[in-house]
């Protein structure tokens, strides 16, 4: 009998450690782009701040959001044995935009930033690809 191969290669719970811990990075990467892009420098004042406040409220943030949404939601496509790098690429970008559209109705003027949803469901897409790199979830199909 072929035992069919399996969901992924590495633990889960590791895959979302270094998820939860790689997403403030990629933000502050991207932070530091725009920064030096618009002729700021590397080290400048508005790069530091960011970094304060990713590590002060983007880090434990990333680790909830990882921890009581994501992972959760890994089993339960493992469980029903559809965890797959497309699944769960989709869903992480649907749980960016979501957290990003019950963000901005704590933001004053209530207003949804349509730049915000598309940058955290970018991050979302983004964490979803560094979950399946970690985990070892193939982004292409074994042939059969």
């Amino acid at each position: 009998m072929n035992d069919p191969a399996p969901q992924h290669t590495r633990p889960l719970w590791l895959a979302g450690l270094i998820t939860a811990i790689s997403v403030p990075l990629a933000c502050w990467a991207a932070i530091i782009v725009i920064e030096v892009a618009n002729g700021g420098s590397f080290f400048g004042e508005e790069v530091m701040r960011s970094l304060g406040a990713l590590m002060f409220f983007g880090l434990p943030m990333s680790f909830i959001i990882m921890f009581v949404v994501g992972y959760p939601l890994v089993l339960a496509l493992r469980h029903f044995g559809r965890l797959s790098a497309l699944n769960i690429c989709a869903g992480g970008a649907a749980i960016g935009v979501l957290f990003a559209l019950i963000g901005s109705r704590f933001i004053p003027a209530g207003q949804i930033d349509p730049e915000l949803v598309l940058f955290a469901g970018g991050a979302g897409l983004i964490a979803g690809i560094v979950f399946c790199l970690v985990a070892g979830i193939p982004f292409r199909r074994a042939p059969t």
